[in-house]
């Protein structure tokens, strides 16, 4: 049964039981290391037909076994060095006794002193908070072939370089649209320090490294510094022009309220005149007169009934 041991100690060794192991800093790992240098699912151990492999699960910062990156996947072996970013796990085997002696360049490595790496701490923009390790030239761009891809409207496709070169860490503008900037101002190559902040369009990363200033390099090595260009001095605005004074309004003019005339009072209406019933005018009555016209009708009949 493997064991893993912490080279410096930070966390108690730990018995490999189960036949697969996660690495990382998301807590529910089933080895969980909290350093920020390590991905949330940073690798994985697994178990094999007796034998122990080690996958690199994506990481940022690379899985390294015995000083070698791992790829994708690799086979492990007791006396074998593992390292998550700055942490060394040491893989033994107690079950075949004694522990085979580390190789000489392992050894080496373990027994001097850890001097701290230059790193990149991304401090704002979708990757804040990632840390990256510097290795060799590292290439920073919006292209996805970039070593650190950033996103952001005025990021080139391949913007900056950082790279270290005996020891010291520099940065180089690629010549980008929109300039590379060390501590606010803009640059085209220049050595970076610990603590130095980085900008490419809005996103900044923190230098984290050792802590040896450049002043007190050779002057031998100094020689290889190329001076900043000067910031660029922004144009001066033109001149805003004096706002033109509003134009008082008329005063409103009062329209006059009109007059209302009474309609006159109309004269009282006499009442008519009562008219007096006149009595119809007595005469003599008609009654002889119709009977003796009714007697000669009856007799001109009664001529020309019989004749």
């Amino acid at each position: 049964m493997f064991k893993l041991q912490f080279v410096d100690n930070r966390q108690p060794a730990m018995w490999l039981v189960d036949q697969r192991l996660t690495i990382g800093r998301d807590k529910a790992n089933g080895l969980a290391i909290d350093d920020e240098g390590l991905s949330l699912h940073h690798a994985e151990l697994r178990q094999e037909d007796g034998k122990l492999f080690v996958w690199d699960a994506g990481s940022v910062n690379g899985t390294f076994l015995n000083g070698e990156k791992v790829a994708q996947k690799a086979e492990v072996k007791a006396g074998d060095v593992l390292r998550f970013h700055l942490i060394e796990i040491l893989i033994t085997d107690p079950a075949k006794g004694a522990a085979q002696p580390l190789p000489a360049a392992i050894k080496r490595d373990i027994e001097k002193p850890v001097l701290p790496q230059w790193q990149l701490k991304a401090m704002t923009g979708a990757i804040s908070g990632k840390m990256f390790l510097m290795d060799g030239t590292t290439v920073l761009g919006r292209d996805p072939g970039c070593d650190i891809v950033i996103t952001g409207t005025h990021v080139s496709r391949r913007h900056a370089e950082i790279s270290i070169r005996s020891g010291q860490l520099w940065m180089k503008d690629l010549g980008s649209s929109n300039g590379s900037f060390l501590n606010g101002k803009r640059i085209e190559e220049s050595a970076l320090a610990h603590g130095d902040e980085v900008k490419f369009d809005a996103v900044v990363f923190k230098i984290i490294g050792p802590s040896q200033p450049v002043d007190s390099f050779d002057e031998a090595d100094m020689t290889q510094f190329r001076p900043a260009i000067a910031p660029v001095v922004a144009p001066k605005p033109a001149p805003v022009p004096a706002p033109i004074a509003a134009v008082p309004r008329p005063a409103p003019v009062a329209t006059p309220e009109p007059v209302v005339k009474s309609a006159p009072t109309p004269a009282p209406v006499s009442a008519p005149p009562t008219l007096t019933p006149v009595a119809p005018a007595s005469g003599p009555g008609l009654g002889p007169v119709v009977l003796l016209v009714l007697a000669v009708l009856v007799g001109v009949a009664a001529y020309f009934v019989f004749s």
